[in-house]
């Protein structure tokens, strides 16, 4: 008798999303600290005192002019609950689309784990009302366009600063793998 193949990572390991926090600073800088990660954003790993910085803002939960609701969760792996990345989405008021983001750490990626984050704040989003998504993603992030394409979201036409605005509809609620 042979062993069935395998075609994609076996996902064990729970993966829960959890609000971010302040103190989640210290973690995070070492998750996000791959200049790798940055290759299609551009920018330089951030210290743990910049990420307190944006995560007392971040944590606020709105834009100071009222005008959207941020939603920031930490992605956490295992029984250990250890963070190995982000989700993110701004909630304009007006009903307007809701743009999402999500980062996973280097170590954790090709996992599944990016998916599995995604789908989670898809489904919260929907359970919320949300009908609407977008990203942008750089058109040469190929495991960020695979993922996309496989939730079901559209390119667009839109460029931004080199990244193109995908879109879905996640109403109603988005179905968890």
């Amino acid at each position: 008798m042979t062993e069935p193949l395998m075609t994609a990572p076996l996902m064990t390991d729970p993966l829960t999303l959890r609000p971010l926090r302040v103190g989640d600073a210290g973690a995070m800088s070492r998750v996000l600290a791959d200049v790798a990660l940055y290759t299609f954003t551009g920018g330089q790993p951030p210290t743990s005192q910049e990420l307190a910085r944006r995560y007392a803002v971040q944590t606020q939960g709105y834009a100071p002019d009222g005008s959207a609701r941020w939603v920031n969760s930490v992605v956490l792996l295992g029984p250990e609950r250890e963070p190995i990345g982000y989700v993110q989405a701004t909630v304009p008021v007006s009903g307007q689309p809701t743009e999402i983001a999500w980062v996973i750490g280097t170590p954790w990626q090709g996992r599944g784990y990016a998916r599995r984050a995604v789908t989670l704040l898809l489904a919260a989003l929907a359970a919320e009302g949300v009908g609407q998504v977008i990203a942008h993603i750089h058109p040469q992030n190929r495991a960020s366009v695979r993922l996309a394409t496989r939730l079901g979201f559209q390119a667009t036409d839109i460029v931004i600063d080199g990244e193109t605005r995908w879109r879905a509809s996640i109403a109603p609620l988005h179905r968890l793998p």
